[in-house]
């Protein structure tokens, strides 16, 4: 009763498509064909195998690991961006300026001015106008009106209207301008390698100065200097290290990782920017840009494109040292 059950079940778990079929009885029954089709063929992929196994080698012939660690394309992605490094000691990395402000005069434009004399003839001309009208007009007052313009005053020694604005000028003439003031920016600029010829006057300016002002400077320096030693200590590793690929490729690796350092001093000066810092000059007398007290303002303001070339070239060197 136990045996057909248990034939039943094997039965039922394992199907004739799902059973091993062995080679030589289910699967090309009978004798085998050849392995090879000539003896020539024979003795020449026997003597090739015995080779290979002479050798030692336990990878094959087109296998990865047996490939370059570090590409051509990535050697010469490092080399251009340590040359650009060392160039971009050569640019602008600091800028400050001046406000210089000059007025410019328009052209002078005249006004004139109504005088006692005009305000004395319009309001005759009015009277006038209204008393002839009337008729209350006397012929002779009429004829003196008519020869000066104006009414003559009937007392002796009284001087005609006329005479009044003659020795006034009869008009008078205001000449007046405007001035507009024109500011423009002169700016002055200073190289990453010009900072150790200028340590004697900018460098004197900023150790006086306060205590953030001090560390912004001397990080600076140092990131001043590491363009200089980096990028040759990274060509060094991709040209110089010796022994085989992969050796080269871990001490080229432990290289490029230093390439992080300046990008860490550049974000530490930013902070210690917004910490604020107090000038050991008087910054009017030199540069109006610096303001009156250092802050994130200035740090920005102050940096030229010369240091940004110099960043996206450590940055560029430390990513790719993480692919290596």
């Amino acid at each position: 009763m136990a045996e057909e059950e248990k034939k039943v079940g094997s039965k039922d778990r394992i199907s004739e498509k799902q059973r091993f079929s062995y080679i030589g009885f289910d699967v090309f029954p009978g004798k085998p064909k050849d392995l090879f089709k000539s003896e020539a063929e024979k003795e020449k992929l026997t003597k090739a195998l015995l080779e290979k196994r002479s050798s030692s080698d336990t990878l094959r012939e087109s296998c990865t690991l047996l490939g370059d660690r570090v590409s051509f394309g990535e050697k010469l992605i490092l080399t251009v961006a340590s040359l650009m490094i060392v160039a971009a000691l050569f640019l602008p990395w600091y800028s400050a300026y001046n406000e210089v402000v000059e007025e410019v005069n328009q052209q002078e434009i005249e006004q004139p001015v109504a005088t006692v004399a005009d305000s004395l003839n319009d309001s005759t001309s009015v009277v006038l106008g209204a008393t002839e009208e009337n008729g209350l007009v006397d012929k002779g007052v009429k004829e003196a009106v008519d020869e000066t313009g104006t009414v003559a005053q009937t007392e002796e020694g009284a001087a005609p209207p006329d005479q009044i604005g003659n020795e006034s000028g009869g008009e008078e003439l205001l000449h007046s301008y405007v001035a507009k003031k024109k500011v423009h920016k002169e700016y002055d600029n200073l190289s990453g390698i010009g900072v150790f010829a200028s340590l004697g006057s900018v460098g004197s300016m900023v150790f006086s100065s306060g205590f953030i002002v001090i560390i912004t400077g001397v990080l600076f320096l140092v990131y001043t200097l590491l363009c200089i030693a980096l990028p040759a200590y990274s060509l060094y590793g991709l040209y110089g290290s010796k022994g085989d690929s992969d050796k080269q490729a871990l001490a080229l690796k432990k290289i490029v990782k230093l390439n992080w350092i300046p990008v860490i001093l550049f974000v530490i000066t930013l902070f210690l920017s917004f910490l604020g810092g107090n000038y050991g000059f008087d910054p009017t007398t030199y540069y109006s840009s610096l303001g009156d007290s250092y802050g994130p303002g200035v740090f920005l303001g102050s940096l030229s494109w010369g240091v940004f070339v110099s960043m996206a070239g450590f940055i560029l060197i430390a990513v790719k040292g993480v692919e290596i």
